[in-house]
């Protein structure tokens, strides 16, 4: 200080300055240097030998890795991301240069990690962990790696930039973090470790197992995630007895809306979870959990995230409103993994409600016209039908054969007035209350037929593969069947979507007062295949009061990854232009194009309740998530018999079974199921199985 004051006295405010900032300059790299120093000898470089190259069709990191010693008889921790490929052999070169093999203790999947031990009797340098509580946004930090020379680490400098990030999983840092020091250290100014280096990414509520890659797309983006070494600290002794840490799940579904102002209130609760076990039920609010208060999604998802499966939690719920409510205390004890959710099977199709479904609503930005001047049909009549008087319960438009309605007794035309205790109004009440039920349950269901009021007693089934034959179902909406004695041609339509540069033509089948199901067809969106399409489903889209869509991809090349936001609005803007049935929603495709419709169906499971592909597995890069009470998916796939692609498709299949969905497959056998275009038979097949796609 002495000198600093004698070098401003001497060369001024200004000489002052420059002097200091010199000064101040050398102080942080000795600084820096100095917590390098002390940092470093815990710092460890590994090498794996054989296992995978390839996770899902992804690239797994190669070359020598990053590894921090966290005990003296030699624990280390790294990053999950750098033994994705389940090695062999693992070599850890220590600081002072020897070499000893190691063995994978366990994995932290919650917060992927991984535990080695090394295989030495000699002593090592454990690292110094920062307090949590000396951790403060702003503060330096350091990453340090030891991947490409053993001799030195790479360091790269920046600052703590948030706590508690990944719902309170890791802190946050612009330093660069990338695969060269995944699994090193985070110090501070001082040496001490702050966390160790990890790629993280939001896991969504339902996903299925974590990949261990998530997150390295953040490489070089000013964002980095180190998970706090004072928790690893922690759970070590945990670690080593339970081998593998697994993140604990509730096995609920919330109630939609935005996470940061939507309270939590369970939509849905799986069967056999752990919330199960603990007596929740639809429409129960979780209001503190561990004593803390929770009033939002993000909130409980800050409470729940953080622990593992076999943690217990403290929950309190409020059941009911008003004078009614009460609170509940309940003690939840979190699974690893949930059964796969199959939504229960009752065998009743409803009656469809009629609506004037069918003109276009101007609103939503799209400009519409005819193809080829062709006289536009969207047009208002006076002879569209008038919505039907609402009636008590939910009437049935057919009961599935051989289904637990079926078996039961009810019949098409009987009207639904209570499932259980509750009472039923209309087909989203139906299907909430069922889906609070597993295949198995029984459950006693009154229904009307005439004036006669009716019990049934029902043991619910799973969600059927087969396909109903055409005599099985029926309008049932009080219209007349579709008169499909003389279609004459089809009048293709298009729609473009502002901003955007692809046009989609659309075959819209005639008004009848019901709301139309959607078919998106994925082809190659030329205008002749177009034309030809329409002409192939032209039959199948009147009868069953289908639109088809069919877009174009942006690249003359065909569909990529970079159309799915193309496609997400185009569903958006379809579901409102022609009010579509929300339940017969279905995207689908052949070859890429069936990929491409496998990616869409799986990202907007919100809105899409169908998948129907011909010839075509699952992308490699695709996880299948784990089936959603409140996201009814069906996968239709059309296979061509003794396809080279057939034991991929297979074995894709099965995924979805194992996940909880409900699969049906097709096999056309013969010459005219190697042409281009799909037979009639199978085309009207497709058309009967969206038909049921609002099974209850």
């Amino acid at each position: 200080m002495r000198f600093l004051l004698l070098l401003a006295i001497c060369l001024g405010p200004a000489g002052y300055a420059a002097a200091a900032g010199a000064d101040l300059d050398e102080l942080e790299q000795q600084a820096i240097a100095a917590a390098v120093a002390a940092a470093e000898k815990s710092v460890v470089q590994i090498r794996t030998i054989g296992g995978m190259d390839q996770l899902e069709g992804q690239t797994l990191a190669q070359g020598p890795t990053t590894g921090l010693i966290i005990s003296e008889d030699g624990l280390v921790v790294s990053s999950a991301f750098n033994f994705a490929q389940q090695p062999t052999s693992i070599l850890v070169r220590l600081p002072d240069g020897k070499q000893r093999s190691a063995r994978i203790v366990g994995r932290d999947d919650n917060r992927m990690l991984v535990l080695l031990q090394v295989e030495t009797s000699d002593e090592l340098p454990a690292a110094e962990p920062a307090p949590a509580d000396a951790v403060r946004p702003g503060d330096w930090s350091i990453a340090l790696g030891r991947s490409y020379n053993p001799e030195e680490v790479s360091v790269s400098v920046g600052v703590v930039s948030a706590l508690n990030r990944m719902h309170g999983r890791a802190i946050q840092t612009d330093a660069n973090v990338s695969a060269t020091n995944y699994g090193g250290p985070l110090i501070d100014l001082e040496g001490r470790v702050l966390g160790i280096l990890v790629p993280m990414a939001p896991q969504a509520p339902g996903a299925g197992e974590a990949n261990v890659t998530a997150g390295s797309e953040f490489y070089d983006s000013g964002i980095g995630f180190a998970v706090p070494l004072s928790h690893v600290l922690s759970v070590v002794d945990r670690w080593v007895e339970e081998v593998d840490l697994e993140r604990g799940l509730l096995g609920i579904g919330l109630k939609p809306g935005n996470p940061h102002a939507t309270a939590p209130i369970v939509a849905n609760v799986w069967p056999r979870s752990p919330a199960a076990v603990a007596g929740w039920k639809t429409g129960d609010r979780i209001v503190a959990i561990n004593g803390v208060k929770i009033d939002t999604q993000t909130a409980l998802r800050f409470q729940t995230t953080p622990h593992y499966a076999g943690d217990k939690l403290a929950v309190t719920i409020r059941r009911g409103s008003g004078d009614k409510a009460k609170e509940i205390k309940t003690e939840i004890t979190l699974a690893e993994k949930l059964p796969p959710f199959l939504h229960p099977f009752l065998g009743v199709l409803p009656v469809r409600s009629a609506t004037i479904a069918d003109e276009p609503q101007e609103d939503v930005g799209a400009e519409a016209k005819p193809a080829d001047d062709a006289e536009d049909e969207t047009k208002p009549s006076d002879e569209k039908a008038k919505p039907d008087e609402k009636i008590e319960g939910l009437a049935i438009r057919a009961v599935w054969p051989g289904s637990p309605a079926d078996k039961a007794g009810l019949r098409a035309g009987d009207r639904i007035i209570n499932l259980g205790d509750k009472k039923i109004g209309d087909l989203d009440a139906a299907m909430a209350e069922l889906n609070a039920k597993s295949p198995g349950d029984e459950v006693q269901l009154v229904a009307k037929r005439g004036d006669e009021e009716l019990e049934f007693d029902v043991e619910l089934a799973a969600l059927p593969e087969n396909v109903l034959d055409a005599t099985d179902l029926s309008a049932g909406d009080g219209k007349e069947a579709a008169d499909l004695s003389n279609l004459g041609d089809p009048k293709l339509q298009t729609l473009k979507l502002p901003e955007m540069s692809q046009t989609a033509r659309y075959l819209q089948p005639p008004a009848n007062g019901s709301a139309p199901g959607l078919l998106i067809w994925l082809g190659d969106g030329k205008p002749e295949t177009a034309e030809a399409l329409a002409a192939d489903w032209q039959r199948t889209c009147v009868r069953d009061r289908l639109v088809l869509l069919m877009p174009e991809p942006a690249d003359a090349g065909g569909w990529t990854n970079d159309d799915l936001e193309y496609l997400a609005r185009l569903v958006q803007t379809a579901g409102s232009r022609w009010r579509i049935d929300p339940r017969r929603i279905v995207v689908a495709g052949e070859g890429k194009g069936g990929q491409l419709a496998y990616a869409l169906a799986l990202r907007g499971r919100k809105l899409i309740r169908g998948v129907a592909v011909v010839d075509s597995p699952l992308p490699r890069t695709l996880e299948v998530p784990e089936n959603n009470p409140s996201e009814r998916l069906a996968v239709l796939s059309v296979e061509t018999h003794n396809t080279p692609l057939s034991l991929l498709i297979l074995k894709d299949l099965e995924k979805f079974d194992v996940a909880g969905y409900p699969v049906t497959q097709i096999v056309r056998r013969g010459e005219e199921s190697r042409s281009a275009t799909l037979d009639g038979a199978t085309r009207a097949k497709i058309g009967r199985w969206i038909d049921g796609l609002d099974r209850l």
